[in-house]
Order: C-alpha cells, then structure tokens, then sequence
C-alpha cells in the first residue's frame, strides 16, 4: 500500500457506506479542489489503486474533495 495513494480519513468513512463493486473494492467517483472528476477504484476503502483504466494516479492525492 502506497501511502501517496491514501485518501484523507474522512473520506475513507464516506466510503465505507457505499457499496462494494468487487471484493474490497468500492468504484467511486472523486472530485478535486480544481473541480475535476474522476472514476476511481479504492480498495479496502481507503487507497486508491486505479483510475478508470489505468493504475497510474494522474493527481495528488491531496486534490481530492470529495467523493460521491
């Protein structure tokens, strides 16, 4: 686990009421500070392991908002 790839704690509570789309896995959607959105994938609700269809992370981790 990357600890760049770890997202705030309040975010990780967020995630934890969503729902799973795999095992340990949640799809959620981020927004950043500039207003950006991106379709991620967390994994046990705290690190980000992809972004769409890649696992390179093309923000900081540091940009993220929110998560819906």
């Amino acid at each position: 686990m990357s600890a760049s790839n770890i997202l705030p704690e309040h975010l990780q509570e967020k995630i934890r009421d969503m729902p799973e789309s795999s095992y340990g896995v949640n799809r959620v959607v981020v927004v950043l500070s500039d207003g950006r959105i991106a379709d991620v994938y967390v994994a046990w609700g705290k690190e980000i392991v992809k972004v769409g269809k890649t696992s390179a992370i093309p923000f900081d981790i540091s940009q993220v908002v929110d998560v819906v």
